[in-house]
């Protein structure tokens, strides 16, 4: 299963008997950051009837998800939202609906196919791209093999995020957990057995 998660943050409109509802749909990495996005989007949007929501997050290699109705009737927000994402494989995001009521009651049924409708839209028109699951690795060794050392991560898909190197080689990296034994490979071959390999948790 591939896994996608938005680019950037990302809205559309949908109007039904008269309710608005405005879907949000953005890129979220911990629970903590999501708490965040929901409580601006509260201050934002603090006259709205309801802002219900769902979000799918990608936490030690299993997904965490959680939706809320938020005052709407029990399943007829947060469920259709969390299967929106979980229809399209979206993972690593939130999505909120902001709904104003005005006045035409749309019945339990009719709230959930707005809802339902609303979140797919705004999946479909977002920017998505490829879930990576990356995972950190220190490596250190002579400096005589940062050239091929360079060119071999970058060939794994591998990024060095911070270079603290002097006299020797002191690299943070990433790199696409299915490229782990590729990594401690190269590491091996590409010093001669002089490279050190340290999991960052």
């Amino acid at each position: 299963m591939t896994f996608k998660t938005p680019v950037s943050e990302h809205s559309v409109t949908l109007k039904e008997k008269q309710s608005e509802f405005i879907a949000l749909l953005n890129p979220i990495a911990a629970g903590e950051e999501f708490k965040a996005w929901l409580r601006s989007l509260r201050k934002e949007y603090h006259s709205a009837s309801h802002i219900c929501w769902a979000f799918r997050i990608m936490e030690h290699q299993k997904v965490l998800e959680n939706s809320s109705d938020a005052g709407e009737p029990p399943g007829s927000a947060g469920l259709p939202i969390i299967y929106a994402l979980k229809r399209s494989n979206v993972i690593n995001a939130g999505l909120a609906i902001v709904r104003y009521f005005r006045g035409t009651q749309l019945g339990k049924r009719g709230l959930s196919l707005a809802y339902a409708k609303a979140a797919e839209k705004v999946i479909a028109s977002g920017k998505l791209k490829p879930w990576i699951d990356w995972v950190q690795y220190g490596i250190t060794c002579p400096l005589e093999y940062y050239g091929d050392l360079s060119s071999g991560l970058m060939k794994l898909g591998g990024k060095i995020i911070s270079d603290n190197s002097t006299d020797h080689i002191s690299w943070q990296t990433r790199i696409p957990r299915t490229k782990i034994n590729e990594l401690i490979l190269l590491v091996r071959n590409a010093t001669q057995g002089q490279g050190d390999l340290d999991l960052v948790e």
